[in-house]
């Protein structure tokens, strides 16, 4: 009997070592950059879809010649490889992907090369793959639907289109997403994109006028942001997510050090010691006075703090990551700077659990909790919670969903809780106004609770500018 018992032992453990050291497991790859939609850039190299052909994005030989075979002007093959291109952006840009022995790559259990042959964008031999998608898309563009703008003075073509062949940075974009009224012109600047609280002030970005990227810190975010770094005497405390490059932010940073300022980081990195953001390596060679959660047993958790705590006086917080899309006000964000010792205070002991000693401190559920009790600052209340340890959700968020009288107004990135999800259909049950504004490339993703949210009565709309929903706010009836 113990005989019989030792061998199936041993053939279970024999079965696990062979699935974990025989069975091969599918590597995944980052895409970073499209070029078109026949050829990708992933982390590893480019990747060409040899079986299929577009058309190019700008004015090309190519396109005059498939433009006369189909019977199509320049102008219209020039737009449909924009479009072309930025389905392919929309679709799996940054994404992890899976290739396949035949040149196919897999985006979770989708077939790119099957996705794109009825895109309508699609072309094989000089023929459209999908006879009734490419219909469409050109029907939509002889419609006048589209239009190209040039970010550089503004002006939008057509009429003119030949002056469209010169444009260095131009954008393809739909009549109706064509910035109509700014916030500065819906109401006063001082009402929307900075609310002025005396010791708390609220900066907001307006990414209803920001139609692509820059490194520019021409945000009030980012100004903010640079104004305390040239500011500060003695200490600036940094945890970020990651980084991607805005020049000026380097050279404050550059200029604090060198006047004395003492400045050290946190940041996210994973096992392999890698970050989301390209970048991140050029700000750690700036702050070398640095730690990681590389090591922490749950490194595979991403460490998404973005505070900073100036002098040991001023800290600033809130949705923007230090980030080009973040800064330049591509994207939809909005910060707090408190002016305050006693909040940066408690943040500087949550920030030291992170920094730690020697060779770093505690990440995630490594660290305590950082005692705290409510702060009054002029007439704002205000409460600290650390995720994970201080279980924010359960202990903060939820309960005010239980207590909303009036109405839920919520601007994120992506709801993905259950139990905040379950919530927010029950106020909405009880007679609560419940609207939420999210993010339109994360509606497309698995734990995405859109869906329940719209089946439970509440509207939920995906924002259709250029940038980013990048919020992560709440506004409860007229108090929180």
């Amino acid at each position: 009997m113990l005989k019989t018992k030792l061998c199936i032992i041993f053939i279970a453990v024999m079965f696990v070592l062979s699935f974990v050291f025989i069975v091969p497991h599918e590597k995944s790859y980052k895409i970073v950059n499209i070029k078109s939609p026949t050829e990708v850039v992933l982390d590893n190299g480019e990747l060409k879809i040899n079986d299929f052909d577009c058309f190019d994005g700008f004015y090309s030989d190519k396109n005059r010649k498939l433009s006369k075979k189909l019977d199509i002007t320049e102008d219209e093959a020039f737009i449909l490889g924009n479009l072309g291109k930025y389905w392919t952006e929309n679709l799996v840009k940054n994404r992890r992907v899976y290739l396949d022995n035949n040149g196919d790559f897999r985006y979770y259990k989708f077939s790119y090369k099957t996705k794109f042959y009825y895109s309508g964008y699609c072309l094989r031999n000089g023929e459209p793959c999908y006879k009734e998608g490419f219909e469409n898309r050109l029907s939509s563009i002889r419609k006048g639907d589209y239009k190209v703008l040039d970010l550089d003075s503004n002006n939008v073509y057509p009429p003119a289109y030949e002056n469209v062949k010169n444009l260095k940075n131009y954008l393809v974009i739909r009549k109706s997403h064509l910035p109509r009224k700014t916030l500065n012109q819906i109401a006063p600047k001082d009402k929307n994109r900075i609310l002025d609280m005396g010791d708390i002030k609220i900066y907001f970005s307006d990414f209803t006028t920001k139609l692509k990227p820059d490194r520019t810190c021409s945000s009030d975010i980012c100004k903010v942001l640079l104004k305390n770094i040239n500011k500060a005497n003695k200490t600036i405390d940094v945890a970020i997510y990651g980084y991607s490059r805005v020049p000026e932010i380097e050279t404050a940073l550059n200029n604090a050090l060198k006047r004395g300022v003492k400045i050290r980081l946190v940041y996210d990195l994973n096992q392999k010691g890698e970050n989301i953001y390209p970048d991140t390596n050029i700000i750690s060679n700036i702050i070398t006075d640095n730690k990681t959660d590389k090591d922490s047993f749950e490194s595979n958790r991403i460490m998404h703090n973005k505070f900073y705590i100036f002098d040991d006086e001023v800290l600033i917080t809130g949705s923007a990551n230090l980030s080009h899309t973040d800064m330049s006000g591509f994207n939809s964000n909005s910060i707090a700077v408190i002016n305050s010792k006693e909040i940066s205070k408690i943040y500087k002991a949550e920030f030291e659990q992170m920094y730690g000693g020697k060779y770093g401190g505690k990440f995630h559920n490594e660290k305590k909790i950082v005692p705290k009790d409510k702060i009054v600052i002029g007439n704002t209340e205000l409460e600290i919670y650390f995720s994970p340890k201080d279980k924010a959700l359960a202990n903060a968020v939820i309960p005010l969903i239980k207590n909303a009288k009036n109405y839920i107004y919520i601007p994120i990135f992506v709801l993905s809780d259950k139990r905040v999800a379950a919530e927010l259909i029950s106020a909405k049950r009880r007679g609560v106004e419940v609207k939420i504004i999210g993010d339109a490339l994360n509606a497309s993703v698995k734990h995405s609770k859109h869906n329940e949210l719209r089946a439970g009565g509440i509207m939920f709309k995906t924002e259709n500018f250029a940038g980013k929903m990048h919020s992560k706010s709440m506004i409860i009836d007229d108090t929180y």
